[in-house]
């Protein structure tokens, strides 16, 4: 890894908010660009043709809709099929908790499965064309310093809040982050990106945040900065300590295993293959 985004870059939620953003820079870094998005590329083929003007990158466009974990799988096939090696993975799809409790098409809390569950079996199923050289970053939040997870309710049955479901999605990344640096051959952070003006912000937060460009930067810095330690959270550019919950080993391991019999049946194969899109 040098300071140089280079390679192979599979980017998630990379039509909208800082994840647009970020690919227009990545284009002019990478040799090759994976963004993915949950919209048919004809909805998104202006912003398509614009990242690919805006540097020499090989830019690919991937579909999935990550209400379904069959599309999870599914994405990580195409990739496969389209290179055998991932140099950054950057897990930045991500969506606010809805105004009530909403489950997704898996039957999983919609929030905890969009913002984590997907962004871990992605991760699973693309770490082995990675190599030890390579970055996986998860896209957080400063949020999660205030959330705390309850275990024995990860799919927030009870006194289900919008802003709780989103911060606690995103400190169950940080923990994945944290645990899986010793567990992985690549390395892998968290970041807080910034408060960024985005529709996402906006649609749990009255505030007003930085441009989607200065949450990119932050983004990209914790892609290809060769002084960010795997395992490392950065608030911003500055590796910072997460929340008490995640720096608790015994926390990080049960989340870990509870999290592994959820995607049971999509990294064992079990699961029933998605129709064809």
């Amino acid at each position: 890894m040098t300071g140089q985004t280079s390679g192979t870059v599979l980017l998630t939620g990379g039509t909208s908010g800082i994840g647009a953003a970020a690919a227009h820079r990545l284009a002019g870094s990478a040799r090759r660009l994976l963004l993915h998005g949950p919209e048919p590329e004809s909805a998104v083929r202006p912003l398509i043709e614009r990242i690919r003007s805006a540097g020499r990158a090989e830019v690919d466009y991937l579909r999935a809709d990550f209400d379904r974990l069959d599309d999870v799988v599914a994405l990580a096939g195409e990739v496969a099929n389209a290179t055998d090696r991932v140099d950054v993975l950057v897990n930045n799809a991500g969506r606010p908790g809805a105004d009530r409790r909403r489950c997704s098409a898996d039957g999983y809390e919609a929030t905890l499965q969009t913002n984590y569950l997907a962004a871990v079996l992605l991760t699973e199923r693309l770490v082995p064309l990675m190599p030890a050289t390579g970055r996986v970053v998860h896209v957080s939040s400063a949020t999660h310093l205030s959330a705390r997870l309850d275990l024995d309710d990860l799919q927030f049955q009870h006194g289900y809040q919008p802003a709780a479901a989103y911060a606690r999605s995103k400190l169950a990344l940080v923990a994945h982050a944290v645990r899986q640096a010793g567990h992985y051959r690549p390395a892998i952070v968290s970041v807080h990106p910034g408060v960024v003006d985005t529709r996402l912000l906006h649609a749990m937060f009255a505030v007003r945040g930085e441009s989607t460009s200065y949450g990119a930067g932050n983004l990209i810095h914790a892609a290809c900065d060769p002084d960010v330690p795997s395992g490392a959270y950065l608030d911003e550019r500055r590796v910072a300590e997460p929340a008490g919950q995640v720096r608790l080993a015994s926390f990080r391991d049960e989340l870990h295993r509870r999290t592994m019999a959820l995607l049971a049946p999509w990294l064992d194969g079990s699961a029933i293959p998605p129709e064809p899109r």
